[in-house]
Parts: structure tokens; C-alpha cells; sequence
């Protein structure tokens, strides 16, 4: 254990949760038969991104052609969805904010904007793992192994002094995502239909 964390993750040096070696083994095949699809709403669909992962977290790196509107535009954040080929969703909506110095971007037809995407990943639906793997039994570290659901602490037979850790790291979590949010929700956008891209 001594080249991993606490909670199991490949980097020793920094305290995370990662996916089980199952929950891996089903992303891996996602990525390798590129079943997946990274959705911008309202603006369109990137096939085959540039996909790279570890065991908690994936980025997407892409370039997203634009074809609309002929007049610039300014879009003051993107929602990004992640999804299989079939359409199932994986993660999202995930609202990213694409102000600069408080001023949005201008987007119009013939521009492109490459792009990355970093998601972190707590589990994975667990009848997704085991459609994808042929698993059995539990999938995720977080799965409590009597009612099944994802919780804090959920498999891994954490003492009391890693209980309070995964505790304030979830905190941390929390608040770094409900900051995104606030940062997200400031994003203004006009919702007049005539506003929206042609």
C-alpha cells in the first residue's frame, strides 16, 4: 500500500477516492471502442474526443467547429453532457462558465475553439459497469455492501480516524463544486428565444 493512498488511489501524494479496478475496466471500454460523445447544448456534438483518464478522473480535449449564428454571439457559458453513442447519459449537464476578464466569448459561424473538459468521477452506475464488464456483485468503493446505495464511506472498511478524513474531503468537494455553481449561475444568459443560436 505504500506507493498508493489511504483510500487506494495511484497517487500516494494526494488524498482522493478512486474508481474500483471494475469501474476502470468499463471506462477503459468505453474509451477504446470510442463509444463516447461529449454534447455541447444547444450547440452541437464532438465525436471521438481526445480521451485520457486515471483512476478518478477523465479529460476530454477537443475542438468544436461552430456553423451558427452568422452574427457573433455572446455566450457566457456551455453545457456539456457526456453520453454513449446511443445517447445514454454518463455525466452532465456540467454548466462551464466561458467569461474572460468578466466578458463572454463571441461566437459565430466559421469559428473554432478547442476545449478540455476534466471531469472527476465518485462511481459509476453500477448496472452500466456490469453491462459493460459481465461483473458481478458490488462495482463501486463507494457502494455500501448491505443496501447497495453509494454513500461516504460506502465498501471500504475505513477506521474512525479515515472516516473523518474522507469526511473533510468531501467537504472540500462540496465546496468546490457549489463554487463552479455560484460562478456558473452568475453567467448570464439571455434566454429569448430570438437570442439563441441559428
Amino acid at each position: 500500500m505504500g506507493d498508493k493512498n489511504e483510500f487506494g488511489g495511484g497517487n500516494r501524494n494526494s488524498l482522493y477516492v478512486p474508481m474500483s479496478e471494475v469501474e476502470q475496466e468499463a471506462l477503459e471500454r468505453l474509451v477504446s471502442a470510442g463509444d463516447l460523445r461529449v454534447c455541447i447544448l444547444d450547440w452541437g456534438v464532438v465525436e471521438n474526443p481526445l480521451v485520457t483518464f486515471g483512476d478518478a478522473r477523465i479529460r476530454f480535449a477537443f475542438r468544436m467547429d461552430f456553423t451558427r449564428p452568422e452574427v457573433p454571439q455572446d455566450v457566457h457559458y456551455f453545457d456539456l453532457e457526456l453520453r454513449t453513442g446511443a445517447g445514454l447519459l454518463l455525466f452532465g449537464p456540467d454548466r462551464l462558465p466561458t467569461e474572460y476578464g468578466g466578458k463572454p466569448i463571441a461566437i459565430a459561424a466559421g469559428m473554432f475553439i478547442d476545449m478540455e473538459w476534466h471531469i472527476q468521477i465518485k462511481s459509476m452506475d453500477p448496472n452500466l459497469v456490469k453491462a459493460l464488464t459481465g461483473a458481478r456483485g458490488l462495482t463501486s468503493r463507494l457502494q455500501d455492501k448491505d443496501t447497495g446505495e453509494m454513500t461516504e464511506t460506502g465498501n471500504m472498511g475505513l477506521n474512525s480516524k479515515q472516516k473523518t478524513r474522507i469526511h473533510m474531503l468531501r467537504e472540500g468537494e462540496n465546496f468546490a463544486r457549489s463554487d463552479t455553481k455560484r460562478r456558473a449561475a452568475e453567467a448570464k444568459w439571455n434566454h429569448d428565444e430570438s437570442q439563441k443560436p441559428k
